[in-house]
């Protein structure tokens, strides 16, 4: 079971055309794949998530240009090419890091997207126009959230006698 958990998850330099193909496969849409996206409003990430991002960008021995230069500076302060602390991280939403809010989709409009698999999301032509409507409208994004949230809980969802029971104590198997 938790051997299947990595191929189930984006990876944090996923391209858009992975992630769609990830959420695809869940019966999750595109809108869904940016709404669910915005639960990067908060949380952090350890820098070995987008180190490649500051120094390396694909290869290039460069940083990634969609990085706006004082996030870059920011993040290099804390986040070296090589050595340095494994347990430093950076917050998703480096506005507001503390609230669940839509301020994760102004950082993407901005180039202060930390993983390279947000700020794709503002760079493509498929999801950029949902992520200028999400920035500017939080209720929008509560409530597109939510309904998002309630689709993805339902993935994999057994049911029926053929496919699940129902328990009156979860922790005891039905024989």
């Amino acid at each position: 079971m938790a051997s299947r958990v990595q191929s189930n998850l984006p990876r944090s330099n996923s391209t858009v055309d992975e992630l769609i193909k990830l959420f695809q496969s869940k019966g999750l849409t595109l809108e869904d794949l940016v709404i669910l996206s915005g639960a990067h409003t908060i949380g952090f990430a350890h820098c070995k998530h987008f180190v490649s991002r500051l120094y390396d960008y694909k290869g290039t021995k460069q940083p990634d240009p969609s990085v706006d230069p004082r996030l870059l500076k920011a993040l290099k302060m804390s986040c070296p090419n090589y050595g340095g602390n494994t347990d430093i991280v950076a917050p998703f939403d480096v506005t507001t890091p503390f609230s669940f809010d839509n301020a994760y989709y102004g950082n993407l409009e901005a180039k202060m997207g930390l993983l390279a698999s947000d700020q794709a999301l503002f760079l493509d032509p498929r999801t950029s126009g949902l992520v200028q409507t999400m920035a500017k409208d939080k209720q929008k994004f509560f409530q597109a959230f939510a309904l998002a949230m309630e689709k993805m809980g339902s993935i994999g969802v057994k049911r029926g006698r053929r496919h699940g029971e129902k328990r009156k104590d979860c922790s005891v198997h039905m024989g």
